[in-house]
C-alpha cells in the first residue's frame, strides 16, 4: 500500500474518534440529569413520609382543645349576631325617633336645673352671711341684756341693811360665794370684806346643815347672831345655809353683795 493510502486511513480514524466525543458528552449529561431527578424524587418521598407521621396524643389533645375553643367563639359571635335586631326594624326606628324628639326638651330641663342650682347656691351663701350677721347681733344683744339684768339686780353700792343695829349680841359673819360657805373674822383693822376663795361646798340641804353646824359649833344663839353675806351667783346655796341657821335657832341677817365687789364694814352694815 502506498504512503498516501496510509495517510488517508489515519485521518479517517481520527475523524471517527472526534465524532464519538459528542455522544459521550450527551450520555454524561443524560446520566447527570437522571441522577438529579432521582435525588429530587428521593427527597420528596422522605419529606412526604415525615409530614405523614402520626401526631402524639398530647398534640392531638391540644389541637382538639384549640378547635373546640374556636368553635365556641364562633357560636358566641353567631348568637350575638342573631340577637341584633334586623335592619330597618320599625319598632327600633320608632323608639329612636321618640328619643331624639325628647332630647331637646331634656336638654332644656337640664339647663333649667343647672340654673336653679346656681341660684340655690347663691341663696345659700347669702343666707349664711345673714345668719352670721344675726349671730353677731344676738351675741351683742345677749351681752347688753346680761349687763342690764345685772344692773337691775345688783345694787349700785354696798348694801348696808341690818336689823340688829341695837342688838347687844356679837356678830358671826358667814359668807357664801361660788357655792361654798365659810366664816369671816372681821377686826377693827378690816377695811373691806371680799368674796372668800375657800369654804365648804353646799350641794344640798344635808351638806348645808353639816357645814353651818361646824362653823357655829362654838357659838350660842343667846350670845351671837349671824350676818350672812351672799355674793351674786350663790343665792340658792345661801337659802340652804339660811335654813340650817334657823334650824340651829340663830337669828340671821342675809346681805346680798354684787359679784366682783367687796363689802365695807361699818354702821348700818356688818357690825
Amino acid at each position: 500500500m502506498s504512503a498516501g493510502g496510509r495517510r488517508r486511513r489515519r485521518g479517517g480514524h481520527k475523524a471517527a474518534s472526534l465524532m464519538g466525543d459528542p455522544l459521550d458528552l450527551f450520555l454524561d449529561a443524560i446520566t447527570n440529569a437522571l441522577g438529579v431527578i432521582m435525588f429530587i424524587l428521593l427527597m420528596v418521598v422522605l419529606f412526604g413520609r415525615a409530614s405523614d407521621a402520626p401526631q402524639s396524643p398530647a398534640e392531638q389533645v391540644t389541637e382538639a382543645t384549640e378547635v373546640e375553643r374556636l368553635e365556641s367563639q364562633v357560636r358566641e359571635l353567631q348568637a350575638k349576631v342573631d340577637a341584633l335586631p334586623p335592619r330597618g326594624d320599625p319598632e327600633l326606628a320608632a323608639r329612636w325617633k321618640a328619643a331624639m324628639e325628647r332630647l331637646p326638651a331634656m336638654e332644656q330641663e337640664v339647663a333649667a336645673l343647672k340654673s336653679a342650682r346656681r341660684r340655690d347656691e347663691q341663696d345659700a351663701l347669702a343666707a349664711e352671711a345673714r345668719l352670721a350677721n344675726d349671730r353677731k347681733t344676738i351675741e351683742r344683744m345677749t351681752t347688753e341684756l346680761a349687763s342690764v339684768q345685772q344692773a337691775t339686780r345688783a345694787p349700785t353700792g354696798f348694801v348696808r341693811i341690818s336689823r340688829f343695829q341695837q342688838d347687844p349680841r356679837k356678830a358671826v359673819i358667814l359668807a357664801v360665794a361660788d357655792g361654798r360657805v365659810s366664816r369671816i373674822r372681821a377686826t377693827k383693822e378690816t377695811k373691806s370684806i371680799s368674796a372668800p376663795t375657800a369654804g365648804t361646798p353646799i350641794t344640798d340641804q344635808a351638806s348645808a346643815d353639816a357645814a353651818v353646824r361646824s362653823l357655829l359649833a362654838e357659838f350660842q344663839p343667846s350670845t351671837h347672831r349671824v350676818e350672812l353675806l351672799v355674793w351674786e351667783g350663790s343665792f340658792m346655796q345661801a337659802k340652804l345655809a339660811e335654813n340650817a341657821i334657823e334650824d340651829l335657832r340663830f337669828d340671821s341677817n342675809p346681805i346680798p353683795v354684787r359679784a366682783g365687789t367687796a363689802l365695807e364694814p361699818g354702821a348700818g352694815g356688818v357690825q
